[in-house]
């Protein structure tokens, strides 16, 4: 089986998590999506997280209607900060070693994966999909390499092997051009955000009047 691991911290999910999760899912062929919200992450300020149990429900109604699609709370249970070693380690015991695990990431986290704890490890636990937001190089035909405008530490960190497997594993999508920090900056201005998040989310914001302060 090969299953994808979507973290995030989902603060809140959007319509463009959900647009990512479906393209790799079918673009890769994968049997599940399991989204993983963060407890406290060692790369991100987390000073406007909200409780990670209402990140955790919005995750759940979110995907509700997506059999492909699960949540898992395996970070938000666990205490201190959440390293992606821990969770794949984690989820490695569960599933078992006959099951492939794909770590879904943006092209973002290229520049700064160098830093990431047993990054070396991690990488022979899983396969990385990189999810690139901009397909399309200069002559606007054919993909570009991910790795033209990391630093030369985010490329150092993986063999050639490695980063031939992410060029041929990433998924391209169109531009989205929904964040989490858009909505929330919305709501605490009292803007609409309806068909950014999925009307099941919008609903959970209401009810719990989240994000107005």
């Amino acid at each position: 089986m090969d299953i994808g691991v979507f973290g995030g911290s989902f603060n809140p999910i959007h319509i463009g998590h959900l647009i990512v999760a479906e393209e790799v899912c079918q673009q890769r062929t994968l049997s599940k999506v399991i989204f993983v919200p963060t407890g406290l992450s060692p790369h991100k300020e987390s000073g406007d997280l909200i409780d990670a149990f209402h990140r955790y429900r919005m995750v759940k109604d979110a995907i509700s209607d997506n059999e492909h699609f699960e949540v898992s709370d395996i970070e938000i249970k666990r205490s201190g900060r959440s390293y992606t070693i821990d969770t794949i380690s984690m989820l490695k015991k569960m599933y078992g070693g006959e099951h492939n695990l794909f770590l879904i990431m943006g092209t973002d986290m290229l520049d700064e994966i160098s830093t990431w704890k047993d990054i070396d490890v991690l990488s022979e636990m899983c396969r990385f999909v990189v999810v690139n937001r901009f397909p399309f190089s200069t002559n606007g035909n054919r993909p570009g390499s991910l790795f033209s405008k990391c630093g030369l530490s985010g490329i150092r960190v993986f063999s050639d092997e490695k980063r031939a497997e992410i060029e041929r594993l990433r998924v391209a999508i169109p531009h989205i051009g929904i964040s989490s920090t858009e909505i929330r900056a919305r709501l605490r201005s009292g803007r609409s955000i309806r068909y950014l998040v999925s009307q099941r989310v919008a609903e959970y914001i209401k009810a719990h009047n989240l994000y107005t302060i």
